[in-house]
């Protein structure tokens, strides 16, 4: 029985897609009011400069646009208030505005408007040639080339108002055309000569707007209230262009060669030559079956740019365009058919036969004979929503959730229930596949049931079997022939060898218990599993499976659609379009608008086995073919451009965006380390870019990957000159390489003084004590081999002196001779004689310097100059407590006490084991 909760899900996920058919003309349009930060309500030309941006004339100012971010850029005139804009046109580096006060100029050093030129008075038109400026007024026509003004006087008439020059063109030879208020003129760049032309008396009561030159002397001429003419100069012929407005606000070619006209009453236009007359091939206004629907029908402009966009100027309404769409991916079409705008759920291929299924029945198309048949709810007995489709036994059968099982004969064009068995009548219908062994295999509200021979050979229910409860929505078929069943409460497996359902057989942590998955099989026998936002993988023998960590986290509910192309990538649907992953899933691309994939929920996606993917959305079914994968990611169209850009703390402001953006260049502040550089990317190409994804690198490393929503943090620059290269993810064509300087702040500047004095310091004091260690190291070996030499001296003293008397000293004569002589030493303080000798002792103690020097080594295990030095060194010590150190030098007072200076050191550091200068720094002594 199917579960009561299975019904209302599955009618949330595909009804979730069940949007009407929309054709690309009833697509929404980018809307730009004041509120949006439009200076004027009214805009009066729209152009593109040399860098792909808008410029926008307004009736308060100039605005630039970019896709993401809108600038203003006000012209104040001298009452105080806002100038109304009435042309703008781009001079080399250099951006021209014909103003009601005259003409104003912006380049890359000032960043503002500044008045040029005040000597020419109401510039209504203005024409750039290479370097050269054409300007139209009320005094006539002004040629401005190398800093030098040419004024050119009409004079056709006496009248002020008929001198006027309203417009310029120029023809394929180079003249340049500017039309008067009655007339057409010429103007000669390389003679400097000027021709006027009345016009034919059919064509002189009409009051002329703007005019186009669309080649062999042909002329489009809007006008003010008697609608559109097409002249031929050199018939002197005049044809009324029907289908158009009365009052022509402006006419322009487009890059694609229609003419663009706008109308103040009935919308805008776009024309096409067809066989010498022009013909209206589009239309859009405010209403009107198969038309943009614009907010008025009042316009002021009409602009279509080389990318395709339209762009409308409004009379008080702002200003709106259409999304750029790409070409990569085309909606799939025959003669007098295209899927283009239709909701498509799935398709079926057969050879040149196809099977489009909707939300709303299905269509048949032939493509080889270009018949196609659209067959209606009512043909399909009240089905509506088609879910699967597929070829079995020369037949197409498709599966439906309101309307059970259905079989299509293509030779017959006739709908029959299918032959197999009544429960499929009634029952929705979740896939259909033809399995290895050539049966068919149906997933349902009533189980799995297997068709072979026409009859059904295997029909598992939750009662027989442990198939997945409720309603089967998709069957995979693994490398080894076993089915992976998915539905609303996990997913089951058809074992190919024991032809049962197994579902108590996976292993732990399996992800067989997540709901509503959708099967495909990969590369090396992997079998994916797509739920929503996750896609988890496993092979046949359950023995590596997990879920896929893609780079994208996604956050869609229903998007289920997977496929491997066996090429290397994975294809992801989600509803901000297609993603494709390599297998490494270190980058994502994605394909939306830009690339020409229209519909913002995909339903299903195939790959036939000539490499090319089939993918149905909400907007049509869509083809591309596999060479176009390559020349996509090596186009040079469009380059990736940064907004929002953040040095440090500091936002860039709109001049400063713009000219990083044209000169490639940014700049950050070094203080120690590196002010952090945040930017974001985006594709300027103006395209619906929600999904997109970048990929940005620093000085050559690793590419790094940021969405369309996610800005770039860059650290760690090194001091001077970096390189930051950005692009659309794994699209090497759109990728743009910008300079960043790394500059020292002022405090970075005297923290480096500061820095490298404390350095220098640092440098001299251990050049110091490395030369001082040397000197005192230099001094003790000096004084090492002095006292060896006093030592041996001394030794070489008591050796030649009188030998050791033969007569043995008792212990008791000894003590008793010791302590005569320390009384008399320390009585006398003689130590203190540097010239004191054994002798000169032995003769005050009535010894003979034998028998002395025998007491001195036998009994006192020491010889006369250890036994002296001792004495000595007490003396320095008592003096040192005494506070002597501060009247005398170390050296000084060594000497007081009877050292002499070449041995003082050496026998201190001997007897104490460190030198005079460590044991005043144990005992706290400070010496300056």
């Amino acid at each position: 029985m199917i579960n009561r909760l299975t019904i209302p899900l599955l009618s949330l996920l595909l009804g979730v897609l069940s949007l009407s058919a929309t054709t690309l003309d009833e697509l929404p349009l980018v809307g730009l009011k004041q509120t949006d930060g439009l200076l004027g309500e009214s805009v009066s030309k729209i152009m593109t400069d040399r860098y792909g941006l808008i410029w926008i004339a307004t009736n308060s100012g100039v605005n630039t646009y970019n896709g993401k971010e809108i600038h203003s850029l006000p012209i104040t005139g001298s009452h105080g208030g806002p100038l109304e804009v009435y042309d703008l046109c781009e001079v080399q580096y250099s951006i021209y505005a014909a103003t009601e006060e005259g003409l104003w100029r912006i380049t890359r050093e000032s960043g503002r408007f500044e008045r040029v030129l005040p000597e020419i008075q109401q510039p209504r038109c203005l024409l750039a040639v290479g370097d050269t400026l054409y300007i139209g007024s009320s005094q006539g026509l002004h040629v401005y080339v190398g800093q030098q003004l040419k004024h050119q006087d009409v004079s056709i008439s006496r009248q002020g108002l008929d001198n006027m020059i309203r417009h310029f063109v120029r023809d394929e030879k180079g003249l340049i055309w500017f039309m008067g208020r009655k007339w057409l003129g010429t103007y000669h760049p390389r003679t400097g000569k000027m021709m006027p032309f009345k016009v034919p008396s059919s064509f002189a009561t009409y009051i002329p707007s703007q005019f186009e030159y669309i080649g062999k002397g042909r002329f489009v001429i809007g006008t003010h209230g008697n609608g559109l003419f097409l002249y031929d100069h050199v018939h002197q012929t005049v044809e009324h262009v029907s289908g158009v407005g009365n009052v022509i606000s402006s006419v322009q070619a487009s890059a694609d060669g229609a003419i663009c006209v706008a109308t103040n009453g009935t919308g805008a236009y776009r024309l096409e030559d067809r066989d010498g007359h022009l013909a209206v091939s589009r239309q859009f206004g405010t209403e009107g079956s198969g038309k943009y629907h614009l907010p008025t029908n009042a316009l002021n402009c009409y602009y279509r740019d080389a990318n395709g966009v339209n762009w409308f100027g409004f009379v008080r309404y702002g200003l709106a365009y259409t999304y750029h769409i790409g070409k990569e991916f085309v909606p799939f079409s025959v003669a007098g058919f295209s899927s283009e705008g239709i909701n498509v759920r799935t398709f079926c291929l057969h050879g040149d036969e196809m099977l489009i299924g909707t939300q709303d029945g299905f269509y048949y198309v032939n493509d080889s004979t270009g018949f196609h048949r659209y067959f209606s709810p009512a043909e399909l007995d009240g089905a509506h929503i088609v879910n699967a489709m597929v070829w079995y036994k020369d037949k197409f059968y498709l599966g439906t959730f309101d309307g059970g099982m259905l079989m299509f004969d293509p030779q017959t064009l006739q709908i029959s229930k299918q032959p197999f068995s009544p429960l499929l009548d009634d029952a929705s219908i979740g896939d259909l596949k033809v399995g290895p062994e050539g049966r068919l295999w149906i997933g349902s509200s009533q189980g799995l049931i297997i068709v072979d021979e026409g009859k059904v050979q295997q029909h598992f229910t939750e009662q027989n079997s442990r198939i997945v409860r409720g309603f089967i929505l998709s069957i995979t078929f693994d490398d080894k022939g076993n089915a992976w069943l998915t539905g609303s409460t996990g997913c089951a497996l058809y074992s190919a060898l024991s032809h049962e359902i197994v579902e108590t057989n996976f292993p732990q942590g399996f992800f067989n218990r997540h709901p509503w998955m959708l099967g495909a099989t990969g590369h090396d026998g992997l079998v994916f599993m797509r739920t929503g936002p996750q896609t988890f993988y496993t092979n046949t023998a359950m023995t590596d499976f997990g879920e896929l960590k893609l780079p994208v986290v996604f956050k869609d509910k229903w998007c289920r659609s997977f496929l491997d192309d066996m090429r290397g990538n994975y294809l992801v649907a989600s509803e901000r379009g297609l993603y494709c992953f390599d297998y490494e899933l270190q980058s994502a691309a994605h394909f939306g608008y830009g690339e020409g994939l229209i519909g913002d929920y995909i339903n299903d996606i195939k790959m036939t086995p000539d490499g090319n993917i089939w993918v149905a959305t909400s907007q049509g079914l869509y083809i591309t073919e596999s060479k176009k994968w390559s020349a996509w990611s090596k186009t040079e169209k469009y380059k990736v451009v940064l907004h929002n850009i953040r040095g440090g703390s500091d936002l860039y402001s709109d001049m400063e965006t713009y000219f990083a953006n044209i000169h490639r260049r940014l700049t950050v502040s070094w203080n120690l380390t590196s002010e952090v550089l945040q930017a974001a990317c985006f594709l300027m190409d103006f395209s619906k870019s929600q999904g997109r994804m970048y990929q940005y690198r620093v000085n050559g490393g690793e590419w790094k990957s940021v969405s369309d929503e996610q800005s770039m943090y860059i650290t760690g620059l090194s001091l001077g000159v970096n390189q930051l290269e950005v692009r659309l993810a794994r699209c090497e064509g759109s990728a743009t390489v910008y300079t960043i300087m790394v500059l020292p702040s002022i405090w970075a500047i005297v923290e480096l003084i500061l820095l490298i004095v404390a350095c220098t310091l640092l440098w001299l004091w251990w050049r110091y004590r490395k030369n001082t260690n040397v000197l005192l190291s230099e001094r003790n070996e000096i004084e090492d081999v002095l006292v060896a030499m006093e030592e041996k001296m001394q030794q070489e003293e008591l050796r030649d002196g009188p030998k050791y008397e033969r007569v043995k000293i008792d212990e008791k004569e000894c003590a008793d001779i010791v302590k005569r002589m320390k009384e008399y030493i320390e009585r006398e303080r003689i130590y203190t004689n540097q010239d004191l000798k054994m002798k000169n002792l032995a003769d005050v103690l009535h010894l003979s310097a034998p028998k002395l020097s025998q007491v001195f080594n036998l009994y006192l295990n020491e010889n006369y100059y250890e036994f002296i030095n001792r004495y000595r060194l007490q003396e320095f010590k008592r003096l040192i407590a005494a506070g002597e150190y501060k009247r005398y030098t170390i050296t000084a007072l060594s000497e007081q006490c009877g050292f002499k200076k070449s041995n003082f050191f050496a026998t201190f550091r001997k007897m104490e084991g460190m030198t005079p200068a460590e044991y005043l720094k144990k005992k706290g002594v400070n010496l300056t």
